[in-house]
């Protein structure tokens, strides 16, 4: 009789603890953990083939321009040795003029050459924003795929492990899904 309730003691506490357990909530108490992945934004527009195309043709605006600008340099340095050679013949008041003339040419052509510069540039950025523009949807598409709930750009996170890096990896699907 003392086996017996032996039996039923230890039959008894297997099933309290089997039931406890099996209702009872895991650690930790969140049923699904936030997946948060970093993306390094400048690198998905350098190195994919969208961004490798308008840098490309950005270095030969620059290159132009800067060819360009040493062409009016060179002239302007000529006209300007020829002024300071004419400065000893001719009257103060003929010269005074020329040079006044001389300084209105040389910020006329600095303004034009700024203005090249700024359209360069803004031709960088209205690229940078249709790119981004035209990745959005993308993107979200991929981190859908990957579970992805959180994406933070590279540049704001003080630390994170090396696979939570998706750029390469987004860099891939951007440039199939760009080239159709």
């Amino acid at each position: 009789m003392f086996s017996v309730s032996i039996k039923y003691l230890f039959v008894s506490i297997y099933f309290i603890f089997f039931a406890s357990f099996i209702y009872a909530d895991p650690y930790p108490i969140y049923k699904k953990l936030s997946s948060i992945a970093v993306l390094d934004q400048e690198s998905l527009f350098t190195k994919s083939i969208w961004g490798k195309d308008i840098l490309k043709k950005i270095e030969i605006r620059v290159a132009n321009l800067a060819t360009e600008n040493r062409s009016i340099e060179k002239l302007l340095e000529d006209e300007e040795l020829f002024l300071t050679k004419k400065r000893k013949i001719i009257p103060k008041e003929e010269f005074d003029i020329l040079s006044i003339q001389f300084d209105t040419k040389v910020k006329k052509i600095r303004e034009e050459q700024a203005e090249k510069q700024r359209q360069i540039n803004n031709f960088l950025n209205d690229n940078k924003n249709l790119f981004f523009k035209k990745i959005t949807p993308i993107l979200l598409s991929f981190i859908d795929e990957l579970g992805i709930e959180v994406l933070l750009n590279k540049d704001t996170v003080a630390l994170a492990s090396t696979g939570s890096d998706i750029t390469k990896a987004a860099i891939v699907k951007i440039n199939n899904q760009l080239a159709d």
